[in-house]
This record gives structure tokens, C-alpha cells and sequence, in this order.
């Protein structure tokens, strides 16, 4: 039995700890192969999609999860699951199961288990293109990208405040309802996001295939 496995870490030593799970979960010996891509055409044949990401990053629109298979196990490792609720998530997401990175083995194992018992049980269910009329997925205002814009070409927020015409105070309102919008915890988190993705996928809420 060969399982198809889409990751988005590289690292060698997390790869083998999953493949090491993996087999355990399945209970079976298996082939574990990696793909060498992360898009939509790799996704169509992946039965576990494993990823290693920021947190901002579950908040916002990603097209290519549309084309998952049935059946596939979608899986996220992040630094903070506590106030992660999926049905708040765009429905990309919808289905995923979030894995504290510092989680046990055991721990991680038990809800590899339980993931992929959930996706065999709910094989049926497939992507709609309806289904994003109901998303819900982080947005900018206007006035919010204006703001990013400036902070992101590296102004502080006094001079950002100067070259827009506003108060001090106003512009950390707008950059504490960003990083309130995107559950972000301190300056680091906000200037990754900043750092790693454009104004307008800021702007427009959607993560292309080459930010996979």
C-alpha cells in the first residue's frame, strides 16, 4: 500500500517521524511517498496533506485545498492550538486537525488515528463550489492596507501616522484589529505576516499557490 503525502516542511527529521506514524496509524506496512510539490495538482492525489505553518496563515483563503480528494487527512501543525475553533475557519480548513507542535508522539499518533477514521467514515463529502459563498475568511479594509503598506515598507507608527494624516493612537487601533483579525500575539508574529505575503493577498484575503 502506497500513501501519498503532501508536506510543506522539508526538514528530514520531521519527515521520518511522520512516516514513522504513520505506519503505526495505518497499522499496515505501508510506502510512505512524499510529493515534491505543494499544489493544486498534488493535492488532487495526496491521502495526507501535513502542514507546518504560521497561525495567520489558517485565516485566510487558500483556493487550492479545493481540489483535495476524498477521503484525504488534512493536517496542521502550529505553535498555538488553544483558540483555534475549525468551523470559524474559511472552508478550506474546515476539516483539518490542528497538532500543538509540542505535542507528544503518543498524542500525535492518537489524532492521526481519529483523522483518519473521520476522512474513510466521510469519503463522500467533496468540495462545492457553493461552499465559498458561505466563507468566512480575513479581510482588510481599506484604510487597514493603507496602514499595513506603510508599516510594511519598514515606518514606525509615528511616521506612519504623519504621512496618512492620523493620530498615533488611531493607527495602533488599526494595527491591533489586524493582528486581532489574523490571532496574532506580539510584534514578531506581526511583522512575519507582514514580511511573507503581498499587500493585495493582504487586501484580498487569498493565499496564491506559490505561498503554499
Amino acid at each position: 500500500m502506497t500513501v501519498k503525502v503532501v508536506c510543506t516542511d522539508e526538514d528530514y527529521y520531521f519527515r521520518l517521524g511522520i512516516s514513522v506514524i504513520l505506519e503505526e496509524t495505518l497499522l499496515s506496512s505501508v510506502d510512505i511517498d512524499f510529493s515534491s510539490g505543494f499544489d493544486s495538482e498534488s493535492l488532487k492525489d495526496a491521502d495526507f496533506i501535513i502542514l507546518s505553518v504560521s497561525r495567520w496563515r489558517l485565516f485566510m483563503c487558500q483556493p487550492a485545498y479545493r481540489y483535495r480528494k476524498k477521503g484525504s487527512v488534512l493536517l496542521v501543525f502550529v505553535d498555538r492550538t488553544e483558540s483555534i475553533i475549525s468551523a470559524q475557519l474559511p472552508v478550506c480548513y474546515q476539516a483539518l486537525t490542528v497538532i500543538d507542535r509540542t505535542e507528544s508522539v503518543l498524542k500525535v499518533r492518537e489524532k492521526m488515528i481519529k483523522a483518519w477514521a473521520v476522512a474513510r467514515a466521510e469519503a463522500s463529502k467533496i468540495y462545492r463550489p457553493t461552499d465559498c459563498i458561505r466563507c468566512s475568511y480575513a479581510r482588510m479594509s481599506l484604510v487597514q492596507l493603507r496602514v499595513m503598506s506603510y508599516l510594511k515598507n519598514g515606518n514606525t507608527v509615528r511616521e506612519t501616522a504623519a504621512s496618512l494624516g492620523l493620530s498615533v493612537k488611531t493607527i495602533y487601533a488599526h494595527k491591533y484589529n489586524v493582528m486581532k483579525k489574523y490571532d496574532l500575539k506580539g510584534d514578531r508574529e506581526f511583522h512575519a505576516l507582514l514580511n511573507n505575503i503581498s499587500l493585495l493577498e493582504l487586501y484580498m484575503g487569498v493565499i496564491n499557490e506559490r505561498e503554499l
